[in-house]
């Protein structure tokens, strides 16, 4: 077996502002079946079944959401541990996620006062260099590689999809709501799971962390924890500190993976980390029409230090066969709106590079918006004039004097 070896660190803390947490993580070594409950630092060589990490927000009150979380992740892990050796490793991440929806689904409908309950997923299934990611709502995944920080996961949310159908410009997201999500977990009988992998390198660190921590902290602070701290622990308890420091409105979770290991290429092989992320499945995203439909993993942010004083915006990336990203790399730097849930540090971004289907879609939802109103109005008009107006009364003969 090839020599990689994972070390893991995961917290979970219920924010200054929540009665409880409904959040929930888990990092389990499949080979060994061993799983870190609670926060703790789990190392291990990685074997032939790979190793699980997964981040899930629970939603839905009272206990509906925690109930939503920890199913999530213990389904996850169970139907992967069932799953036959034969089976490729992303189809097994993928058929976990689709089996927690569908179980959290039926939980709910057999149970009426759960109705309603779902949880965001971003799992990450790693076996040999390239760590699988599966994605459904907000919560994150991102990559640190050196200086270098990359968002992995795109939200699916209503800002971003806002953003992506050119409705909006990227710099007007704080205009709409941040807290709405286009799925999750159990909320409907079937889910889309989008599907990405990354190729890791020699002291790659891998954040999972849940929007109570991402809506809290810049990418460079959280480049700067995962990149820079050499004991996992602080750096995860740093970055738990920031986010109740700003407020902590939400539960905050946070799991950081640092993985070394002779089977590992080193960190300066490497061009970029676009250069080794590919998209698998668009799932979700091939739902609702984008201005970068077929690109839709492409535009992630990609942020080198402070000291080097700058953004690298990434080139696009296509299909899984696509050419080697290190070309397109080279060829071209795109406007980065991947990532563009915000942050305390969200790029603006400059006028898209085609204005012209950008002013189509936002007439295209005025127009929609105009008729709906002039549909109300005339079934309110009708209403009024069948049902509600005062009749005059009949005229009352006077007589004859």
């Amino acid at each position: 077996m090839n020599d990689v070896r994972v070390s893991v660190f995961a917290s979970t803390d219920v924010g200054m502002q929540r009665a409880g947490n409904e959040d929930a993580f888990l990092v389990a070594d499949l080979t060994t079946g061993h799983t870190v409950i609670g926060a703790g630092t789990n190392i291990h060589s990685l074997g032939e079944r790979g190793s699980l990490m997964i981040v899930s927000d629970g939603m839905g009150g009272a206990a509906a959401g925690e109930i939503a979380s920890e199913m999530a992740v213990t389904i996850i892990r169970e139907s992967i541990a069932d799953m036959p050796a034969s089976m490729e490793f992303s189809e097994r991440l993928k058929t976990a996620a689709e089996t927690a929806n569908e179980r959290i689904w039926n939980h709910a409908q057999s149970n009426l006062e759960l109705s309603g309950m779902g949880a965001t997923l971003t799992a990450v299934l790693v076996q040999g260099t390239t760590a699988y990611i599966a994605q459904v709502g907000d919560s994150r995944a991102y990559l640190v590689r050196g200086e270098r920080i990359k968002q992995l996961t795109k939200d699916q949310s209503l800002a971003q999809m806002l953003v992506d159908s050119g409705a909006i410009k990227p710099e007007q997201i704080d205009s709409v709501p941040q807290n709405v999500i286009m799925q999750a977990l159990g909320t409907q009988p079937a889910v889309k799971v989008a599907m990405t992998a990354v190729g890791l390198y020699r002291n790659d660190s891998l954040v999972i962390c849940s929007d109570g921590l991402s809506n809290k902290v810049t990418s460079d602070e959280l480049r700067e924890a995962a990149g820079e701290t050499e004991d996992l622990t602080e750096a995860c308890r740093g970055l738990i500190a920031k986010a109740n420091e700003r407020g902590g409105e939400d539960n905050i979770t946070v799991v950081i993976a640092r993985f070394d290991g002779e089977a590992l290429h080193s960190t300066s092989d490497s061009k970029s980390i676009t250069g080794s992320l590919r998209a698998l499945d668009k799932g979700y995203f091939s739902d609702y029409p984008s201005e970068n439909a077929d690109a839709w993993a492409a535009k992630s942010e990609e942020t080198t230090s402070s000291e080097a004083g700058a953004q690298q915006m990434t080139a696009m990336l296509k299909a899984p066969d696509a050419a080697p990203l290190e070309t397109v790399a080279a060829e071209a730097i795109e406007e980065d709106e991947f990532s563009s849930r915000p942050t305390a540090e969200r790029p603006v971004f400059e006028e898209d590079a085609q204005p012209g289907r950008r002013r189509q879609s936002y007439r295209l939802i005025l127009i929609i918006a105009l008729i709906s109103l002039l549909l109300v109005g005339a079934t309110g008009f009708f209403v009024y004039s069948v049902y509600l107006k005062p009749r005059p009364l009949p005229a009352v003969e006077q007589p004859p004097e």
